[in-house]
């Protein structure tokens, strides 16, 4: 039997750092304890206590449906395979992305692909503090969806339409059991329209979200 080879050529991390004085949903205890008997110095124990929706996170199902999927039920097979990168970093605040501005950019990325996972680059972090993202309207939204896509990915802290406590976007993804992945990093440092990308959450059950790392993986030029 041969072992699968994977070659690339770069790997960009697209996941914020975990750190208790950057985020305030993220608190670490450490318990660190002398084992001199052994010849040892140092010896640590810690915890962590941090809400599943702390820096780079992904959202299943049950976060806007009441019988929707759990995180530890989610499909391992999601979190990895060919990702596209929509470029939407000129798409002005608080504002839709429409359905034809979606299409051009997809096409201009080279397509969505049936089982492709879609990252949307808004920029946000370059973005004055306090400013509503830009989010792609339902319909442009739909469109998506119906091109088979198995993972959503945005670089802002919501896709969800300014003010509607509703949760159409979440509804309409979540309804096809599509995760989101927010507040990915670093996606304008990617050199390409297309990537692999292996992303995986700890199985944790009975939750509606979790951190991740989201690593992308591009070939050689």
């Amino acid at each position: 039997m041969k072992v699968p080879v994977f070659r690339y050529g770069r790997m960009v991390d697209l996941s914020r750092p975990l750190a208790p004085a950057q985020h305030p949903w993220v608190r670490y205890e450490t318990k660190v304890e002398s084992i001199a008997k052994e010849g040892q110095g140092w010896y640590v124990v810690g915890q962590m206590q941090l809400s599943g929706h702390a820096g780079t996170h992904v959202e299943a199902p049950l976060h806007a449906l009441e019988d929707g999927a759990d995180v530890g039920a989610l499909s391992v097979e999601a979190f990895f395979g060919e990702a596209v990168i929509l470029d939407l970093s000129a798409a002005p605040g608080a504002t839709p992305v429409d359905l034809a501005c979606m299409q051009e950019t997809a096409r201009r990325a080279g397509g969505v692909r049936q089982g492709d996972i879609v990252f949307i680059r808004f920029d946000w972090d370059r973005r004055a503090a306090g400013q509503y993202p830009p989010y792609p309207a339902t319909e442009a939204l739909g469109w998506l969806v119906g091109q088979g896509i198995k993972l959503l990915g945005i670089d802002s802290p919501g896709l969800e339409i300014e003010g509607d406590r509703c949760l159409p976007n979440h509804r309409l993804l979540f309804g096809r059991g599509i995760p989101l992945i927010e507040s990915l990093v670093n996606l304008e440092q990617l050199r390409f329209s297309r990537c692999y990308v292996f992303a995986q959450p700890l199985p944790a059950q009975g939750t509606d979200a979790v951190p991740l790392r989201v690593l992308a993986f591009e070939g050689d030029e």
